[in-house]
C-alpha cells in the first residue's frame, strides 16, 4: 500500500478562518488552480502510486464546479476518496446527499471547542460549530464515515477531554489531533511547549483507550514514542493504516512520514505544511517526484537528521516533525522543538 495523498483542489473559500495557513502561500485563491482535464490527469497519477487513501480538501472543495465529476473519476479509478468539507454555505444536507449518491464513503470536519463559544473563536467565523455539528450528524445519517480535525492549542488542550466526550456522542470514526506548525504569514494559534505537548499525550492516550473512534496526531510523530516507550498501545483498528499521521495502534517501524501533499496548483510535496516542493505534477510524474526527487529521498533516509532526532533511538519510527524543524529553524534536518525527549547519553539540547 502506497502513500496517503492529501490534494488541496482549490484554495478558494467564502471564510475567513483564524487557523487557516492558505493565506501564508501569498497568492490569490484559485489562481492557477489544476483544470479538470488537469485534474483527471492527477487522479490518473494518483492512481499508479496505489495510494492508501486520497483526501481531497480545500479551501473549501465545493468551490470547484467539477468536485463530483472528480470523485466519481477517482472511485471509477478504485480509489478510497475522503474529502474535508468546510462549513460554508455550499455545506447543506443537499449537498452531502449528493455526495453520498455518487459513491462518496467518508467525509472529515473540523472541530476545536466542545461548544460553540469555544471553537467560534479559534475557527473565526460564527455560526461554523453548529453548521458543523448538524453536517455531521447528516453525514452520519447518510452512512458515511466522519473524521474530525482538532488543533492543539493552548486555548484548545485544556478542552480535549470536553471534545472527545462531545465526539463520542457523535458517533464519530476518526480524531485528529493536529500539533500546530507555525507558518510565516499565517495567523498560527497559540502553538504549546514540548513539555504540554507531553502532557496531550497523556490525555490523547487515554481518551484513545476507551474511546469508540481512532485517535491520530498529525505534525506529533513523537507520539509514536511515547506509545512506544510505554509499550501499551490501544489496539488498532480500521482507521490504523493512515500512515503519516500517527495512530494508537499501528505497528512499530511503519512509515511514519508516508505523506503526499498536492497543492491546487500541482506542486507536490513530503506535507501538507512543508513548503518545500519536490515537483509539479505539470511537468513531471507524480510517481517520478515521490520516488526520485532530492527532498523526498531525504526525507526517507533519515540519515541528514541533526541533534537529538540524529541522536535518538526512535529515529526510524519517529524522525520528528519535518514541517515544524524547517518552520521554526529554517533547517529541513534539525531536531523537532515540539519534542521533550533527550535520547540516552545526551546533554539537555535543541
Amino acid at each position: 500500500m502506497g502513500p496517503t495523498v492529501i490534494w488541496q483542489l482549490t484554495q478558494r473559500c467564502d471564510l475567513g478562518c483564524r487557523s487557516c495557513v492558505l493565506s501564508a502561500e501569498g497568492l490569490h485563491r484559485g489562481v492557477d488552480e489544476l483544470s479538470t482535464f488537469e485534474a483527471y490527469k492527477a487522479i490518473d497519477q494518483i492512481a499508479t502510486i496505489d495510494p492508501a487513501r486520497l483526501i481531497m480538501s480545500g479551501g473549501d472543495p465545493f468551490a470547484r464546479r467539477d468536485l463530483y465529476q472528480l470523485i466519481e473519476y477517482a472511485s471509477r479509478r478504485h480509489l478510497d476518496v475522503e474529502v474535508e468539507l468546510s462549513p460554508t454555505r455550499n455545506l447543506t444536507r443537499e449537498t452531502l446527499d449528493v455526495l453520498r449518491r455518487i459513491g462518496l464513503k467518508r467525509v472529515s470536519f473540523s472541530i476545536h471547542g466542545s461548544t460553540a463559544e469555544r471553537h467560534d473563536a479559534v475557527h473565526g467565523t460564527a455560526g461554523s460549530f453548529n453548521l458543523t455539528m448538524e453536517a455531521m450528524q447528516w453525514a452520519r445519517g447518510s452512512g458515511m464515515s466522519v473524521a474530525v480535525h482538532t488543533l492543539v492549542t493552548r486555548h484548545t488542550m485544556t478542552d480535549l477531554g470536553a471534545i472527545a466526550g462531545l465526539l463520542d456522542r457523535a458517533r464519530i470514526d476518526a480524531w485528529n489531533l493536529y500539533f500546530v506548525v507555525p507558518i510565516a504569514g499565517s495567523r498560527t494559534p497559540e502553538v504549546i511547549t514540548a513539555e504540554e505537548a507531553e502532557r496531550v499525550f497523556d490525555v490523547a492516550a487515554a481518551i484513545a483507550a476507551t474511546a469508540r473512534f481512532h485517535v491520530r496526531a498529525v505534525e506529533a510523530p513523537h507520539y509514536r514514542r511515547y506509545l512506544l516507550q510505554r509499550q501499551t498501545p490501544p489496539d488498532a483498528g480500521p482507521w490504523s493504516d493512515f500512515t503519516g499521521y500517527i495512530v494508537a495502534g499501528d505497528p512499530v517501524g511503519a512509515a511514519v512520514d508516508d505523506v503526499v501533499f498536492i497543492t491546487s496548483r500541482g506542486e507536490v510535496r513530503p506535507g501538507e505544511f512543508l513548503p518545500i516542493a519536490g515537483g509539479n505534477l505539470r511537468y513531471r510524474s507524480l510517481g517520478a517526484i515521490v520516488r526520485g526527487s532530492e527532498v523526498f529521498t531525504a526525507l526517507r533516509e533519515r540519515s541528514g537528521l541533526k541533534g537529538k532526532c540524529g541522536r535518538c533511538e526512535y529515529r526510524v519510527s519517529c524522525g520528528g516533525s519535518r514541517a515544524r524543524a524547517w518552520a521554526v529553524t529554517g533547517d529541513l534536518f534539525a531536531s523537532d522543538p515540539l519534542c521533550a525527549y533527550q535520547p540516552p547519553g545526551m546533554e539537555v539540547t535543541a
